[in-house]
């Protein structure tokens, strides 16, 4: 049976299951579901390396509107799927209830359905289930001001979602032959009306920016990843915001008239990098921060993308891999903090090495793939990027290194006065469990596999 269906039925069951479980067999179920998917995408990932063949299947569903249920797994999307099978499964790990648990199921049936989706119809109903259980795990199962930022992620999600709606009927609506079908729209976009691909590049980029964020539509983050609790953190960070991403990189690919505005959103995404380090920088919240800091590194992967070079946008579809892995571990890491301290306040929390030397290192290794040094996949992305950026943009595509440096820069001085210091430490209330301690090497491990064996995916991309 095709891999997608196999794993999207089988979470289906899981989720079945999990809402009629007592909470901790639904705790259960949900480790066991994606790990299931995790072995999947890692088998499905390994025939690809070796016999370099795409999976794709469709059944006719809506035959009226030429429209089936359709899914690729190909050197695009397994990147992506790999990824969020990765994060959904460490979040499944170290979720306090069974309530989440569920919900991260539901939002895994989305990051699966969208990431392998070969038509725009099934990838805007995946993206909005993924919204959903989002705005529920935000609203259940977060912080004091959970409400409020629940809401706002919901305004903000159905505005993004109008607006992807929008763009899909305009596409479906000018084509020569009435399709979703992604691959059919990349081949016929071209006859599409000027205008009118002005209007789809306008409604789509708009919706993708906000869900990435870029800026200026980047207020709903302080507090949505801020108030989700740990694992809803690592959700948004890690996946949700790739749907943004992903989108974007399929506008460009299908929207003949993306190579005349590339060089706009670039300036935009070049101007949000630099934004997010400095309002990061005033932070005394480290999930906030990490929530800045998260924001810059998605405008890294669109300076990729609007290179419209092949090294430019390998390296992006490598960025939301190495990011997508690396802002996960440092969400997990400020759960960790405010777990042991009661507080996220990093200005006063000193000395987090003396409660918890697996948390301090795994700080700095986050950091280090943060910043790209070698070995780490976020090397590897940022790589990529920049000589892809430079191709597209001449120096000035080199511009936001300088982002990178400050990001570096920071992270290495709250290691220093929050993680390292041997002066004096703040007592910690509670010591982290060892699930969490597995999750750290879950994710590290994969950030340093990708660093150091590039190829496995590269020779696909």
């Amino acid at each position: 049976m095709f891999p997608i269906f196999l794993a999207l039925f089988g979470l289906l069951v899981a989720a079945l299951a999990a809402g009629i479980a007592f909470r901790e067999f639904t705790k259960k179920i949900a480790i066991v579901a994606s790990g299931f998917v995790l072995a999947a995408m890692t088998a499905v990932m390994l025939i690809m390396f070796f016999l370099h063949i795409s999976i794709s299947q469709n059944y006719m569903y809506i035959p009226q509107l030429n429209m089936g249920l359709s899914f690729s797994i190909n050197p695009i999307s397994i990147v992506l799927l790999m990824m969020s099978s990765i994060v959904i499964f460490v979040s499944a790990l170290i979720s306090k209830d069974g309530g989440a648990s569920l919900l991260t199921i539901i939002f895994e049936i989305s990051a699966l359905g969208l990431f392998a989706s070969s038509n725009l119809l099934l990838f805007y109903i995946f993206w909005d289930i993924g919204v959903i259980a989002i705005f529920f795990i935000i609203n259940v199962f977060g912080s004091a001001e959970r409400k409020g930022a629940a809401f706002k992620f919901l305004v903000y999600s159905i505005a993004a979602s109008s607006l992807l709606l929008a763009g899909i009927l305009l596409i479906y609506s000018y084509l020569p032959i009435h399709s979703f079908n992604i691959q059919y729209i990349i081949q016929n976009s071209q006859s599409i009306p000027e205008f009118v691909q002005w209007l789809i590049f306008v409604f789509l980029a708009a919706a993708f920016i906000i869900k990435m964020p870029i800026f200026p539509f980047h207020s709903w983050i302080g507090g949505a990843y801020t108030e989700a609790p740990t694992g809803g953190s690592m959700l948004i960070s890690g996946v949700l915001s790739k749907y943004g991403a992903y989108g974007l990189l399929l506008l460009f690919l299908m929207m003949p008239i993306a190579h005349q505005l590339a060089g706009y959103i670039a300036i935009l995404a070049g101007f949000s990098a630099f934004y997010a380090i400095f309002v990061a920088i005033g932070q005394i919240d480290i999930k906030m921060m990490f929530a800045y800091l998260s924001m810059a590194e998605m405008a890294i992967i669109t300076l990729g993308i609007t290179s419209f070079t092949a090294l430019g946008e390998s390296g992006a579809l490598y960025g939301m891999l190495a990011y997508g892995l690396g802002m996960a571990l440092l969400f997990m890491i400020a759960g960790s903090v405010e777990y042991m301290f009661n507080s996220r306040n990093i200005s006063i929390i000193k000395g987090i090495i003396e409660n918890s030397v697996s948390t301090t290192y795994s700080f700095l290794l986050g950091a280090f793939s943060a910043t790209g040094v070698p070995l780490t996949a976020g090397f590897i992305a940022d790589l990529l990027i920049f000589i892809g950026a430079f191709e597209g943009f001449g120096f000035y595509g080199l511009i936001p290194l300088a982002a990178i440096v400050l990001i570096g820069a920071y992270l290495y001085f709250v290691a220093s006065k929050s993680f390292l210091s041997s002066h004096k430490h703040t007592e910690a209330a509670f010591l982290i469990e060892k699930k969490v301690k597995v999750g750290y090497a879950i994710l590290l491990f994969f950030i340093f596999f990708f660093g150091v064996f590039p190829f496995i995916f590269l020779n696909v991309i």
